[in-house]
């Protein structure tokens, strides 16, 4: 009971690295099948932003968005550039969360969860288990 609570930010930093690499392992693997489910799904995914007037390009931007998704999640996973990674990951949501914001809470809902979490991490940097930790002084 005693730990619900105290404060435990003495395991911030072990917080941070728990949630940097289950997130990008998840982000990771989004890229990855997008990537192994060829040029239809890659077009697919890149055919959602045509609702925004972008008039052609898709399988170039369903490749953008699943090589932010994997390089993201790769950059979090290490800590290295992990607001770069973060920024790649939330911008790619951000995209997903408008374009299924019509098809109801559900189709919606997942992508913003995992962009405010993009967006934690944007905010909370990296921690000290990153390799980022070795080019700040603490």
């Amino acid at each position: 009971m005693n730990m619900l609570f105290h404060n435990l930010f003495r395991y911030h930093d072990f917080g941070l690295l728990f949630y940097r690499i289950v997130f990008g392992l998840s982000m990771m693997a989004h890229g990855y099948f997008k990537f192994a489910g060829g040029q239809n799904t890659l077009y697919a995914i890149g055919h959602t932003t045509a609702q925004f007037g972008v008039p052609d390009g898709f399988l170039l931007l369903g490749m953008a968005a699943a090589a932010a998704e994997l390089l993201g999640g790769f950059l979090l996973i290490l800590g290295f550039l992990t607001r770069l990674g973060a920024l790649l990951i939330a911008f790619t949501l951000f995209i997903a969360t408008v374009a299924a914001w019509d098809g109801g809470f559900f189709k919606w809902d997942y992508p913003s969860q995992m962009m405010f979490g993009a967006i934690m991490l944007f905010i909370a940097g990296p921690g000290r288990y990153s390799v980022d930790s070795a080019f700040t002084k603490r």
